[in-house]
């Protein structure tokens, strides 16, 4: 067998694999909420700026078309952009002055430009300013803004990456201004660069952390099963008495500790069962036995007489018929374990079944002085089942009973229906059965007498249970000291007729 090192036994185990599942789980959210976070952060910045550039653009252009309608209406002669010194030229720079000044939106500037795209004003120099597109141009003489973002030749990075808006602005006689506005999206880039490398850092760090308190965490949670292990380890067949001990929470490693322990008890039960059974199979052969060795050895001391020879041969028979009757009864049960057993069912009058088991015992029950009485309340109430075996459940429930019985004694028999199921009961005057031997009398060889000093082998109500559970049936015993016993066998309700 490959012995596996301890290091990676610790890879093997239950709290590495649920502490890894959790990190994997714990990193594949926490990526997802980081880049949705990243994205929402990122399109709420570009979506201010353009707010921001459209604000500024529009007032201007809202401005400047309010001028130029005015003075349209006072002076009544077209406003010519490109004349130099015009009163555009004086108006213009202030309208500009008065929508830069904000020093929240210091870092947005303003240009003016003609129908051709020439720069008129500027609120931050010519240098550096980001130029139109034909397109945009086309289109804001079209009357229609348009958002941009223009990369500036000869500046790298995103100091040189601008965000753009542009529209237009009409003037008297048909004439067309264009409004820019532009700003760098450095400052959005930076911040968007650094919560990137924050979420890059803090994010490997939180799972980390986070593993390893699970790691702290599964231990302690799975401590009471690794002392269940220890436990466990040290239960062999010698040592069943031993059980784990059950945690103090109310969870499922309780649960578990306590159907381990269930479970062990069944294990002790079934064992200490099986040692008591090989003790009485060797006790109860053991006699007869050692009578069979005793008479042979007396006979061949000296010659006998015939008669004597026939009495040790009739005492040797005896004792091997008890010794058949035992295994007999053992491959009985054992056959009824092995469900080896076949019935043949068919429909039972129950009364008819009972006069005759009570009719093969009549004998018996003259001899030690009992009377048995049968009677049938309910009628011919009838059960299906095997006729043999159902008629060996009760000639062992009456020899148990007459056995019991003192002379004079009495034996009822009930026949009568409980609930729509027929049920029999079976009942002594005998000294009845101690409250503690109660729960035991169905098992093998078990006898409330210890001395065993009573005839009959303990194997008679072990085989009527087997033969009543094999016909679905239940038998109970009831009992009192010095008040008799009653054993009852209830059946399931008959089958109805086809």
């Amino acid at each position: 067998m490959i012995r596996i090192p301890g290091f990676l036994q610790r890879f093997n185990s239950v709290r590495f694999r649920i502490t890894l599942w959790y990190a994997a789980a714990l990193a594949v959210t926490l990526t997802l909420f980081s880049l949705l976070v990243y994205n929402s952060l990122a399109q709420s910045l570009d979506e201010n700026m353009d707010q921001l550039l459209a604000y500024r653009a529009e007032g201007v252009a809202d401005a400047l078309e309010a001028y130029l309608e005015t003075e349209r209406i006072e002076v009544g002669r077209r406003s010519d952009a490109a004349a130099k010194g015009g009163v555009f030229y004086k108006i213009a720079p202030e309208l500009v002055r008065l929508h830069t000044e904000d020093p929240k939106q210091t870092s947005i500037a303003l240009r003016i430009l003609d129908a051709g795209g020439a720069e008129l004003l500027s609120s931050a120099g010519s240098n550096g300013a980001p130029e139109l597109p034909d397109r945009t141009l086309k289109d804001a003489l079209k009357g229609n803004a348009a958002y941009d973002t223009i990369k500036v030749e000869g500046e790298e990075g995103p100091e040189g990456t601008y965000r753009s808006y542009a529209t237009p602005a009409s003037g008297s006689g048909g004439a067309v201004y264009i409004v820019q506005s532009y700003r760098s999206t450095y400052h959005t880039q930076f911040a968007l660069k650094n919560l990137r490398m924050m979420m890059t850092a803090l994010v490997p760090l939180i799972v980390l952390l986070t593993g390893a308190f699970g790691m702290f965490f599964a231990r302690v949670a799975l401590r009471p099963v690794a002392d269940m292990a220890r436990t466990i380890r040290q239960i062999t067949a010698e040592s069943l008495s031993l059980r784990l001990k059950p945690p103090a929470t109310r969870d499922e490693t309780r649960e578990l500790a306590d159907l381990f322990n269930a479970m062990l008890a069944r294990l002790e039960d079934s064992f200490l069962s099986e040692k008591r059974f090989i003790q009485d199979v060797s006790h109860e052969l053991k006699t007869p036995l050692t009578i069979l060795k005793g008479e042979l050895e007396v006979a061949l001391k000296k010659a006998r007489t015939t008669g004597e020879y026939a009495a040790i041969l009739q005492s040797n028979l005896e004792e091997t018929e008890k010794m058949s009757k035992i295994v007999g009864d053992l491959l009985t049960l054992a056959r009824f374990d092995n469900r080896e057993v076949r019935l043949e069912s068919a429909r039972i009058n129950l009364k008819e079944l009972l006069e005759r088991a009570a009719a093969s015992l009549a004998g018996v029950a003259g001899k030690a002085g009992v009377t048995v009485e049968l009677s049938a309340g309910g009628g011919n109430l009838e059960t299906d089942g095997d006729a043999g075996q159902l008629g060996r459940l009760f000639l062992n429930l009456l020899d148990n009973a007459i056995k019991y019985s003192p002379g004079g004694g009495k034996v009822s028999v009930s026949i009568y229906e409980e609930g729509h199921r027929p049920a029999v009961k079976v009942a002594d005057t005998g000294a009845g059965i101690p409250a503690a031997d109660l729960p035991h009398i169905f098992k093998r060889f078990y006898r409330a007498d210890s001395s065993r000093s009573s005839s009959g082998f303990g194997l008679g109500l072990a085989i009527a249970k087997s033969i009543a559970e094999a016909h679905g049936a239940e038998i109970s015993a009831q009992s009192a000291p010095d008040r008799g016993s009653a054993f009852t066998v209830t059946f399931p309700p008959p089958s109805k007729p086809a």
